[in-house]
C-alpha cells in the first residue's frame, strides 16, 4: 500500500528514492540507517493519507 501511495505523488516518490539511493552510497552505517528510516517514515505517512491529500 505504501508504494502505491508514494507513486501518486511524483515529488514524494523522487524524494523517497533519492533518500534510498543516498543510503545505498553512504559508507557510514548510522547515516545510511537514518536515511532509510526517513524514507520509511515518508512511505508510512503517504500510506495513511487519504486520496487527494
Amino acid at each position: 500500500m505504501g508504494e502505491y501511495a508514494v507513486s501518486r505523488d511524483p515529488r514524494l516518490e523522487a524524494k523517497v528514492h533519492a533518500l534510498e539511493d543516498e543510503a545505498d552510497r553512504e559508507t557510514d552505517y548510522s547515516r545510511a540507517k537514518a536515511l532509510i528510516e526517513e524514507a520509511g517514515n515518508l512511505r508510512r505517512q503517504a500510506a495513511k493519507a487519504e486520496p487527494g491529500q
